[in-house]
């Protein structure tokens, strides 16, 4: 036998062979009780009351160590919260969301980017600017043009060179560059009628076709260095060849697991029903990205401020200002609304957008910690859970014939630390369930010694709260008793 395996057995086994248990605590903190709640709540208020600041980490240590819980400190802070122990703090976070577009039929859309290239000749550096077209559906590389720098001609250029080859795409897709969202773009492609696709702004992604091509071109192709004595003829003469050969070769290799080449997929023929359906295809995702503003009225009320207010922003601030009030609720900007007509009233010198947006700001953010303290309070407010408990309490208990344990575990609530208003109603429970346990008997004798031993088998009271408990139940029992009672749960 190894001496590893003797080891793990003398670590995890005493002398007797018996296996030690480790207790990691996993899942102890999933039911947060009233009394739970309760001790956490005594303790941060004795802390406070020193003068103290109640520090999360410490006093998450302390509720660890001294009240033996294990809770996490989200939960501690909830209940701190919930019961006006500490102030809410929060911020928002805006996802962001990418959607996908897919195409099947070659030749129905096409992508395309720009990408620098240099070429180094004699150690000069020669920058141009490549547009570069790749259908999406078969990833064949169908058209380029090589330039200065990226220009919307460059980018018809690229699209002319895919059309006296291939024909018209149905649509191109391309970033949100100035010179693809230029007018003479556009017109170019509203002419020849084309579906303009652009990707979402900063989102590589959603041109990820051409973005992929660029990637393996310029790692095939890799630094283009040359000596010569001509300079930028012999430049872009070496690269056009260089660019022809790499598509050429790039067009007739298979394309992951595809049973076919991007030159061979774009010489299937493609009849004219599926032409349509692809044309339908991209129209009806273009118009499902238009969708109605939301945030309109948000813009109009913004509006409606300057205009009642004759503010004059120029158009850089108008443009952010209608921008940055979308992200606010339409509760907030009427609240703010109210609270900057009153301040502009005491000050003129405050009518200005600025002072507005910093009303709207602190307001959005009282909203925001006043939900989020509601939410706390809803959950692990110490009042708001004991009403709970007594209500589930009543119905788990409203069919259930009452016995010699419920009633003593309710008689303990109607003696111990509680609440008036919780000993108040645990003392009618006890008496309610008493007098229909009594009208059940024969023989009372008989039910006082059952009673007698549940209260002596209680085992979290000391011997004076059964006493007192005792003292309860001998009342209900005996409601005019001639001698006091000399029972010892000692």
């Amino acid at each position: 036998m190894a001496a590893g395996t003797l080891s793990g057995w003398n670590r995890q086994f005493d002398d007797e062979l018996k296996p030690y248990k480790v207790d990691d605590l996993r899942g102890k903190s999933g039911k947060i009780t009233v009394e739970m709640v309760r001790e956490v709540v005594e303790a941060a208020r004795q802390l406070k009351g020193t003068g103290r600041r109640l520090r999360m980490k410490t006093f998450v240590k302390h509720v660890k160590e001294h009240l033996k819980m294990e809770l996490g400190r989200t939960s501690i802070e909830h209940i701190l919260i919930a019961n006006d122990l500490r102030k809410p703090t929060m911020r928002s976070r805006h996802p962001k969301y990418y959607q996908s577009l897919c195409c099947e039929v070659p030749n129905g859309l096409i992508s395309l980017d720009g990408s620098e290239l240099t070429v180094i000749i004699n150690g000069h550096r020669f920058k141009f600017n490549m547009e570069l077209a790749v259908d999406v559906a078969s990833f064949c590389h169908t058209g380029y043009n090589i330039g200065k720098s990226e220009t919307a001609d460059a980018a018809i250029a690229a699209i002319e060179e895919h059309r006296r080859r291939w024909g018209l795409p149905l649509g191109v897709v391309f970033d949100h560059g100035s010179a693809n969202m230029g007018d003479t773009v556009d017109k170019y492609l509203t002419s020849c009628g084309i579906e303009m696709i652009p990707a979402g702004p900063g989102n590589p992604k959603g041109n990820g076709t051409d973005e992929g091509a660029f990637s393996q071109f310029k790692q095939t192709v890799g630094t283009i260095e040359l000596n010569g004595s001509s300079l930028r003829e012999l430049a872009q003469s070496v690269l056009e060849t260089v660019v022809a050969i790499y598509i050429k070769m790039r067009n007739r290799m298979l394309l992951h697991k595809a049973k076919a080449s991007p030159l061979a997929v774009m010489q299937t023929p493609v009849d004219k029903q599926q032409r349509q359906m692809q044309k339908k295809k991209l129209t009806t995702f273009k118009q499902s990205r238009i969708v109605q503003d939301v945030n309109q009225p948000k813009i109009e009320q913004l509006h409606d401020i300057i205009d009642y207010h004759r503010l004059n922003p120029d158009t850089v601030a108008l443009a952010r200002a209608e921008s940055y009030i979308k992200h606010f609720e339409q509760k907030a900007i009427y609240k703010s609304v109210k609270i900057f007509l009153k301040a502009v009233k005491r000050d003129p010198n405050r009518k200005n957008l600025h002072y507005f947006f910093g009303i709207l700001k602190n307001v959005q953010k009282q909203l925001d910690t006043d939900t989020y303290a509601e939410y706390c309070r809803q959950r692990y407010n110490y009042e708001h859970m004991l009403e709970n408990e007594r209500r589930r309490q009543e119905m788990l208990q409203a069919d259930t014939p009452p016995t010699v344990d419920l009633i003593v575990n309710m008689a303990v609530k109607a003696v111990g630390p509680y609440k008036r208003f919780i000993k108040e109603l645990a003392l009618r429970k006890t008496r309610q369930w008493l007098q229909e346990l009594i009208e059940s008997v024969k023989y009372v004798g008989a039910l006082k010694k059952k009673f007698i031993d549940a209260i002596g088998s209680l085992n979290n009271i000391d011997e004076k709260e059964k006493e007192k408990i005792w003292a309860l139940m001998e009342s209900l029992l005996n409601p005019k008793p001639t001698v006091g009672s000399v029972t010892s749960f000692s």
